[in-house]
């Protein structure tokens, strides 16, 4: 719940997520409420990407086979500008997160190939992942 010190001298409440200040019981009540309005169709939501931070530099031909795409599993909200542009499929039963097929892959993933199909429109949240700095994949030798 939030106390005192969450507020401002002018009353009002921080804006930033780093500054809240609120319980994991509370971010679970949130989470919950959000995807509520998300299956009643009053919600959205939109990623957020910090501005000028380059693309990952990473070989993922020499990697693919080895990770199976591990990427091409992580569930993501796209932003704002990436949902009007209209390139990226999102799941309609979750306004505007990454679609997934039944595998739970990203579908604009080939999984014959293992290759992205919008390459060179993919999200940038994909463009900024290195796995090579992913505890998760790292580990996994190129081939």
């Amino acid at each position: 719940m939030s106390t005192d010190k969450d507020n401002r001298e002018d009353g009002s409440m921080p804006d930033e997520p780093d500054e809240l200040q609120i319980s994991d019981t509370e971010k679970q009540r949130i989470i919950n409420i959000l995807n509520k309005m998300m299956e009643l169709g009053i919600g959205s939501i939109y990623g957020e990407e910090e501005e000028g931070v380059p693309d990952a530099l990473v070989d993922c031909a020499s990697r693919i086979r080895a990770c199976r795409a591990a990427c091409c599993t992580f569930t993501f909200a796209l932003t704002k500008d990436e949902v009007k542009k209209g390139m990226v499929k999102h799941n309609p039963d979750k306004p505007f997160f990454i679609a997934r097929n039944a595998e739970g892959y990203c579908t604009h993933l080939d999984i014959s190939t293992l290759t992205c199909t919008i390459w060179e429109d993919r999200p940038l949240r994909c463009r900024r992942y290195d796995c090579s700095e992913d505890g998760k994949v790292k580990d996994i030798p190129e081939i």
